[in-house]
This record gives structure tokens, C-alpha cells and sequence, in this order.
């Protein structure tokens, strides 16, 4: 946020405030982005900031494109300054490599010249002794051709049994992977067989503790059945004797 200082009448952007600026009161403030909303304070810049965002970022996308075109154009300015000066350079710089450079004088042609024959002379006795170098270098050449053939058919034989090595590793670690698994499985079945065992014997117990409890209670049945089928004989008899009397 950045001050304004201009004489023109200014209003709050918030449509809710619209106060106005009076000379002898802080400035208002602007909107950083695009410069062009002004606000008399933070708290109407918060409340007005859902509408105005949209259009602030449009302005500041309008002003960041301003502003690369000017430095594009300054920077070809520049560049065509410079190709001018070497332009003009140029020539200068062509005289004095002329200057310098003494190659081409007419003195020196001679001398060459003079030499000439002398080099002749020496390039026919290289001539007759490079049919032999040359054999050489054949050979020399041959047995390096060989030598790289064997190291790359060496080169590509261990690559391949690196491969193959790999591929059994990979192999072997797949297969101990698998069993790995398989043996897991094998635990998990083991303990819920277990598992199902001790339930089954505690079913068992429990069974057989049930068992027995309705066998005694069976048993307290059959007693009291007794005891009451002898109340009944006795009752019986009793009431035989009562009738034998009467």
C-alpha cells in the first residue's frame, strides 16, 4: 500500500464507505497491486476485497506486461547499439591485424621459395621410407581392430552372464519370497487350527459340566418322585384301613 497525494477529490472504494478525503488528513492509501483502488483504512480494503480481487489482478497483469514490453525494448536498444559500435570498429580493427600480419611481404615469398626445393628433396626420401611405416601402421592398426573385437565379444559375454546371474538372483528371490509366504500362510493356519481346538475342548468341558449337572438333577428328581410315590402308598393304605373299619 502506497500513499496518493493527488488534488483531485478522492473516495473510498468501498461502496459501503464512500468516504471522501479532506486536505489536512492522512492520505489514503492504494491498493499495492494495481494502484488504483484507494482506501481509508485496512478494514474497508478487507470487506471490499472479494469484489475488487478480479479486477486487480486483470490491471496487474496489464501493468507486469507494460512494463517486460519497455524492458524488451530497451534491451534491443542496447543490443543494437552495440552491433553498430562493432560495425564501425570493424574496419579499424581489419587495418591493424593488416599491419601487424607481415606474412604476405614480397621478402618473405622469396625465401620460400628458396626453400622449396630443399623441402622436395626431403618429401621423396619420406615417400620411400612410408611404404614400410605404412605396413607397420596396417598391422599395428590390424592388431588393435583384433584386440577391440575380443574385449568387445569378452565385454558382451559378461554382460550377458551378468544378466543371467541377475535373472537367477531375481529368480531365487522370488522363489524364497514365495515360500516365505507359503510358510506365513502355513503359521496362520496352524494357529487357527489351534485355535479352533481350544475351543473345541473348552466346548467339551463344558459340555460334560452341563452333563453332569442335569444328570444330577435328574437324579434329585427321580428321589423326590419316590419319596412322594411312598407318601401316596402310604396315603393308600391309610385310607384301606379306614374303610376296613367302617
Amino acid at each position: 500500500m502506497a500513499g496518493n497525494n493527488d488534488k483531485r477529490v478522492i473516495v473510498c472504494s468501498n461502496p459501503s464507505c464512500q468516504k471522501k478525503w479532506v486536505p489536512g488528513q492522512p492520505n489514503f492509501k492504494s491498493c499495492s497491486q494495481c494502484g488504483q483502488a484507494k482506501y481509508c483504512s485496512k478494514e474497508c480494503q478487507r470487506t471490499h476485497w472479494k469484489q475488487h480481487k478480479r479486477a486487480c489482478k486483470k490491471k496487474a497483469q496489464q501493468i507486469q506486461q507494460q512494463q517486460n514490453q519497455s524492458q524488451q525494448s530497451i534491451k534491443s536498444s542496447q543490443v543494437s547499439q552495440s552491433s553498430h559500435e562493432k560495425s564501425v570498429t570493424s574496419p579499424k580493427l581489419n587495418q591493424n591485424k593488416k599491419q601487424q600480419n607481415p606474412s604476405n611481404s614480397p621478402q618473405l615469398k622469396q625465401g620460400k621459395k628458396q626453400q622449396s626445393p630443399k623441402l622436395n628433396n626431403q618429401s621423396n626420401n619420406t615417400r620411400t621410407t612410408s611404404p614400410s611405416r605404412n605396413e607397420k601402421e596396417s598391422k599395428n592398426g590390424k592388431d588393435i581392430k583384433n584386440e577391440k573385437e575380443v574385449k568387445n565379444e569378452k565385454e558382451v559375454k559378461n554382460e550377458k552372464e551378468t544378466r543371467n546371474n541377475n535373472k537367477e538372483s531375481r529368480n531365487d528371490s522370488n522363489d524364497q519370497k514365495k515360500l516365505l509366504s507359503e510358510i506365513a500362510a502355513l503359521k496362520l493356519e496352524r494357529q487357527n487350527l489351534l485355535l479352533d481346538k481350544q475351543d473345541a475342548l473348552l466346548f467339551l468341558e463344558q459340555t460334560k459340566i452341563t452333563f453332569a449337572k442335569q444328570n444330577e438333577k435328574m437324579e434329585e428328581f427321580t428321589e423326590r418322585l419316590r419319596s412322594t410315590l411312598n407318601k401316596v402308598e402310604l396315603v393308600h393304605k391309610s385310607l384301606e384301613s379306614v374303610k376296613a373299619i367302617c
